[in-house]
């Protein structure tokens, strides 16, 4: 036992003279400066909600696997990129899906749209 308590002694002497030696790699932590607005019209958290459920069910959006990602860990990603916190991604799927049919893709009919306008004003100037 002696041994141990001394060899752990030394390990730390050679800690305070030698910290570098012991600096453990860190990756960098990503810190977004994107946020989305908590309760806009056509987004805000259940919108974006709408669009991790939308892919994870297309299911291309994969790990360094090669294999689709769970919709929890995509739902995770979206969090962190937009700062902003799903509570249960499976609880927000359920409310998409309880909306009524002409509702149930809100904001993917609003991406579509807004895609749909630039597009008119680009070919216009043309």
């Amino acid at each position: 036992m002696l041994a141990i308590i001394n060899a752990e002694l030394e390990l730390l002497s050679l800690i305070i003279k030698h910290p570098e030696s012991f600096d453990s790699p860190t990756s960098p932590t990503f810190v977004s400066d994107l946020y989305v607005i908590p309760k806009s019209k056509d987004l805000g958290i259940i919108g974006i909600a709408e669009i991790v459920i939308g892919l994870s069910f297309l299911g291309e959006v994969v790990g360094k696997d090669g294999k689709p990602v769970p919709l929890v860990r995509l739902a995770h990603g979206f969090e962190i990129l937009f700062n902003l916190k799903f509570g249960s991604i499976y609880d927000k799927q359920d409310a998409i899906f309880m909306r009524k049919p002409f509702n149930l893709t809100k904001t993917l009919d609003a991406l579509k749209n807004a895609i749909n306008k630039e597009a008119r004003k680009r070919a216009n100037k043309h």
